[in-house]
């Protein structure tokens, strides 16, 4: 049972952090583009963590370059590129692989 409540827990997560991701990226692309690169400066000058960045080298909404872009002005991020993954494949399809990066970096985040 604890496996299975588990599991649950991680495509619940999954599910909310898509939908959470998908609004934070339409108010960027619609709302606040043009501000992103002061914002990513003052981010990048006052992380204390470590970010992580996944994308789907397929993905037709956001291209690979918009992420690759905050990678490099993010000193403290790890980018992430997954190969013949779109928009959903990245998660739908992967959810094994996916949960275990996501609990990798919660393991390294207890640590520090």
């Amino acid at each position: 049972m604890g496996c299975r409540m588990r599991t649950f827990l991680i495509e619940a997560f999954m599910c909310h952090t898509h939908n959470a991701a998908w609004h934070t990226l339409h108010n960027i692309m619609c709302l606040s583009a043009s501000k992103m690169g002061a914002y990513l400066d003052v981010v990048a000058g006052q992380l204390s963590c470590k970010v992580a960045l996944f994308h789907g080298r397929d993905d037709e909404l956001l291209p690979v370059e918009c992420t690759l872009a905050v990678g490099a002005r993010v000193p403290r991020a790890r980018v992430t590129v997954y190969d013949n993954k779109d928009h959903i494949t990245i998660v739908v399809g992967q959810e094994k692989l996916f949960a275990a990066e996501l609990e990798a970096i919660w393991r390294s985040a207890a640590q520090d």
